[in-house]
């Protein structure tokens, strides 16, 4: 079986703690965890990650200075997930606008966050070239 690496940053231990109990009744994920932006930044580039989990509230920069960090490092096809005590639609709508694969909100809902994983680490099908003209 071919396992999909996933990251996450999190600086609340009970919080990896309960993560990676989630992510292990999924199955096939290798997990990782990082508890700064920066770890998380370093771990992303050494890793390669199929999927990333962070935090808006980390110690040394924010989640959305992170998830921009690493879209500039050109993890642009790799989905990243917020997960996060902020729970209003303004922070959920901005969060999806700063580009988040999907806006998850503490505590865990187990079925919400295994149907939004197994979506996210899903094949995607290539493009079909266009048609050649005759």
């Amino acid at each position: 079986m071919a396992y999909k690496t996933v990251l996450y940053i999190e600086d609340d231990p009970d919080s990896v703690v309960i993560m990676e109990g989630a992510l292990a009744s999924a199955g096939g994920v290798r997990f990782c965890a990082a508890t700064t932006g920066k770890e998380g930044l370093a771990l992303a580039a050494k890793m390669q990650p199929e999927l990333i989990i962070l935090d808006i509230n980390l110690p040394d920069m924010n989640g959305y200075d992170v998830l921009a960090a690493l879209k500039g490092s050109g993890y642009t096809s790799v989905p990243v997930i917020a997960y996060t005590a902020l729970a209003s639609i303004e922070e959920k709508q901005r969060g999806m606008a700063a580009g988040f694969s999907a806006y998850l909100t503490k505590p865990l809902n187990i079925k919400e966050f295994i149907s939004t994983v197994e979506r996210l680490l899903a094949p995607r099908p290539h493009p079909s070239p266009p048609p050649k003209a005759g």
